[in-house]
């Protein structure tokens, strides 16, 4: 197992039954929420990141990140993270970067990413497209069009 899925479970025992219940609260919330939204619109467009893609690697933890990792995993440290604060700052900066992407994990409800736009770096740009729960077939439907008028099949982006 990644030692960062790892963290993530020591800092989920940190929390109470209580927490997990009224987050599990909030998520139907945003399911049933999102579903009223699928009775007048039948996708959800959004960009798939709020900015540019970044190079593979730039997101990875960096050494002293790493050892740190390792070190809380080892003692079990989850509860000092967590009181810590760190993990939320890390959630946000996250969410900065890869906002729209959550909702459909968050909800259950099917998505896709298209490469529909590329950067002048020559990156591809998703394009996300949400579908209400158990609408796969809009989504393979509409990634067939898609790619029929904007094909990305033979598109690369540079290598370095």
């Amino acid at each position: 197992m990644e030692a960062q899925t790892w963290t993530v479970g020591l800092l989920g025992r940190t929390s109470s039954a209580g927490d997990f219940v009224n987050a599990m609260r909030q998520w139907d919330r945003a399911a049933r929420i999102m579903g009223g939204f699928h009775k007048k619109y039948d996708l959800y467009l959004t960009p798939t990141l709020a900015e540019p893609p970044v190079k593979i690697g730039a997101t990875q933890l960096k050494p002293a990140e790493k050892i740190a990792v390792n070190i809380i995993n080892r003692l079990g440290l989850g509860k000092l993270l967590h009181l810590s604060g760190l993990p939320e700052k890390i959630a946000t900066e996250g969410l900065s970067f890869a906002p729209f992407t959550q909702l459909a994990n968050l909800t259950g409800q099917p998505a896709m990413s298209v490469p529909l736009y590329w950067s002048e770096d020559g990156l591809p740009c998703g394009v996300q497209f949400t579908a209400p729960i158990g609408d796969e077939t809009s989504l393979f439907r509409l990634a067939g069009q898609l790619e029929q008028e904007r094909p990305w099949f033979d598109k690369r982006p540079p290598v370095l």
